[in-house]
């Protein structure tokens, strides 16, 4: 006996189809949505972590650069006890010591506001900016004591060179002498530091800039540079 194959279709069944295609349908449609989503929120964590990386780096610049500023009532000080008592040496003592006090306190400060592990919360999202930002950061540190240890030698040359000149010496001699000294600190710090951080804030804007695919694909890759 032959087989016979039935060739109607019950509405039902093509109706029972049409219902499994469109679930599958908005399936894939949903995953999609979600993936979307899911990777615009991982570049955006990364995109965020990056601009605060960036703004610690300015702000640690400009509480470094602080420590020149914040002396300049130390200078006008230290030049009318000058005149009032001769000493160089002793006002060479207390110049020093105020602005080893002056730098402590910016220490503390870059500790406190955590600007030297600026790049902590980069690391969770993007493990390679670590190795960037950590080195650039030890090379401003070399950067920092070399400009205040010569703005204090310069200090101390100024003082030391008033010595035996009490009959002509006037206030302003000292303290216009300490501010030029500070002027000049300031600005080769601000110089190197900012030739030292320009590359990585490049690379930092780099990363703010990237399509959210591009910037996920990058951080999964062991060289997200």
């Amino acid at each position: 006996m032959a087989l016979e194959f039935q060739k109607t279709i019950k509405a039902g069944d093509i109706l029972t189809s049409i219902t499994i295609l469109v679930s599958v349908v908005a399936l894939i449609l949903s995953l999609a949505k979600d993936r979307e989503a899911l990777v615009s929120d991982q570049a955006n964590r990364v995109r965020a972590a990056a601009a605060s990386t960036l703004a610690k780096l300015d702000r640690w610049q400009a509480v470094q650069l602080s420590l020149y500023q914040d002396l300049q009532p130390s200078f006008v000080q230290l030049s009318e006890d000058l005149a009032k008592q001769y000493d160089v040496v002793s006002i060479r003592d207390r110049f020093w010591k105020q602005v080893g006090e002056a730098r402590a306190r910016v220490a503390k400060q870059v500790l406190d506001e955590q600007l030297s592990t600026s790049y902590a919360d980069l690391l969770t999202h993007f493990p390679a900016a670590r190795e960037r930002v950590a080195v650039v950061l030890g090379q401003l540190s070399v950067v920092e004591s070399k400009a205040s240890d010569e703005f204090m030698a310069k200090g101390e040359q100024s003082i030391l060179s008033l010595k035996g000149k009490q009959a002509s010496y006037q206030t302003p001699d000292l303290g216009n002498a300490l501010r030029a000294a500070a002027a000049t600190g300031a600005g080769q710090f601000k110089a190197e530091s900012d030739r030292l951080l320009e590359p990585v804030r490049q690379y930092l804007f780099g990363l703010i800039a990237r399509k959210d695919d591009e910037l996920v694909n990058a951080r999964r890759s062991k060289d997200d540079a």
